[in-house]
């Protein structure tokens, strides 16, 4: 059978999949923290139950965006 060259040329590797922590608790922080942050986000991962402390986000959809768990990705990183 004759070599066949791949159809679309070259095709960038995937990155590895994030594991996120989410929201548990979020609220406004009541003009306590720095000017442009409006939030205030409590996260929890799902996988090795690592709970962040409160965390400033810019806006809500920020907190239900989720932020990468370091322990997680930590030990599924390539060496």
């Amino acid at each position: 059978m004759a070599f066949q060259p791949d159809l679309f040329g070259y095709v960038r590797p995937k990155r590895a999949r994030r594991v996120l922590a989410h929201a548990v608790d979020a609220g406004d922080h009541g003009c306590v923290c720095a000017a442009g942050m409006t939030m205030m986000a409590l996260f929890r991962c799902a996988r090795c139950n690592w709970e962040s402390c409160w965390i400033e986000c810019s806006t809500m959809t920020a907190v239900k965006r989720g932020i990468a768990c370091g322990r997680c990705n930590k030990a599924t990183a390539s060496p």
